[in-house]
């Protein structure tokens, strides 16, 4: 059985669909699916054995050349997940024997689709909602399982650490009024090692400067315990350093959720995110977070500046109790 997923969405978009396509998968053990993402994303299905081909479609880049790829594999099934109109085209003149659209499709599209998906799911997490588009489309129903990046698909990390004696921790996020002062960070991981909780804070950052230049700041306010990863990591060798991990800290970014894919128990800390969309799913975990919610007709600059000084109220104790009743609940 061969399936067309289109989402077009980053890392965590692609995250979110591995729970769908796991379920299919535990289903019907020969399915497999070329995936259709934003560049950037095919990292994050790189440990979904489900998807044997991704394919990354540039904003505003023509379609008609991928059109016609597609529709020379004859794809069983074909599946929209939402997101611009370039992910309908591609679905509805897919040619697949049955196409489904997550929502309702735009007048003029939905007679090429059989079904458009409404998520019955209360869950309103992007998991659970495309798992429920993607079963609906198989024609099956059952709970959403976790998200899914397999052992067998991570790669060695190459640095010398005890499995489960180290923790991990990721400041950095690509919304900058998602971050956490580091100095909370650092109080927070000093803490962790003085009490014997852990051995050795694992740093984390991308491949961007600013994301290298706060886990070494951040490495020097904890001390020789402190270890960063440079942003030397691929995203499968990030996925095996978390795993062998005995918790993740940090903050809404999709780094937390691949934590939660592979199955680390998470302490997320949430400032102005969409918690019930984006939180650890299928994982045990821990949240210290703000109340994220707008005020009617409040405008944009201000909000921001209202969850700053919010997020700015958040402790390290706050994030250290949370930590250790994490730590606690994981190790019965």
């Amino acid at each position: 059985m061969r399936g067309l997923i289109v989402k077009l969405g980053g890392l965590r978009a692609a995250l979110a669909a591995t729970a769908g396509l796991r379920a299919v998968r535990e289903r019907h053990p020969a399915a497999a699916f070329t995936f259709v993402c934003r560049p950037g994303a095919e990292a994050a299905l790189e440990g979904c054995p489900a998807v044997v081909e991704t394919v990354a479609l540039e904003p505003g880049a023509g379609s008609l050349a991928l059109l016609s790829r597609i529709r020379a594999q004859h794809f069983d099934v074909a599946v929209t997940l939402g997101g611009p109109s370039p992910a309908t085209r591609l679905a509805a003149l897919s040619g697949a024997v049955r196409r489904v659209c997550a929502g309702a499709a735009p007048w003029h599209w939905s007679p090429f689709f059989h079904r458009q998906a409404t998520a019955r799911a209360v869950d309103p997490h992007e998991a659970a909602r495309d798992h429920e588009v993607i079963t609906q489309a198989f024609g099956f129903h059952c709970e959403p399982p976790a998200m899914w990046f397999a052992p067998s698909r991570m790669q060695e990390h190459g640095l010398v650490l005890d499995e489960g004696r180290y923790v991990v921790l990721h400041p950095g996020a690509s919304r900058p009024e998602r971050i956490l002062e580091i100095d909370k960070w650092a109080a927070v991981a000093r803490e962790l090692v003085a009490r014997g909780e852990a051995e050795r804070v694992v740093v984390s950052a991308g491949p961007a400067g600013e994301e290298r230049i706060m886990a070494e700041a951040l490495c020097g306010l904890i001390g020789p315990s402190a270890l960063s990863t440079g942003g030397r990591l691929r995203f499968s060798q990030l996925a095996s350093l978390i795993r062998g991990a005995r918790a993740f800290l940090g903050v809404d970014s999709p780094v937390l959720q691949l934590a939660a894919a592979v199955g680390t128990p998470v302490l997320g800390v949430y400032g102005p995110s969409d918690y019930a969309r984006a939180r650890p799913w299928g994982v045990l975990c821990r949240a210290v977070r703000i109340d994220a919610t707008p005020f009617e007709g409040e405008a944009r600059a201000d909000y921001l500046r209202r969850m700053d000084r919010a997020l700015a109220r958040v402790t390290p104790e706050q994030i250290l109790r949370a930590t250790e009743e994490l730590l606690r609940v994981s190790s019965r």
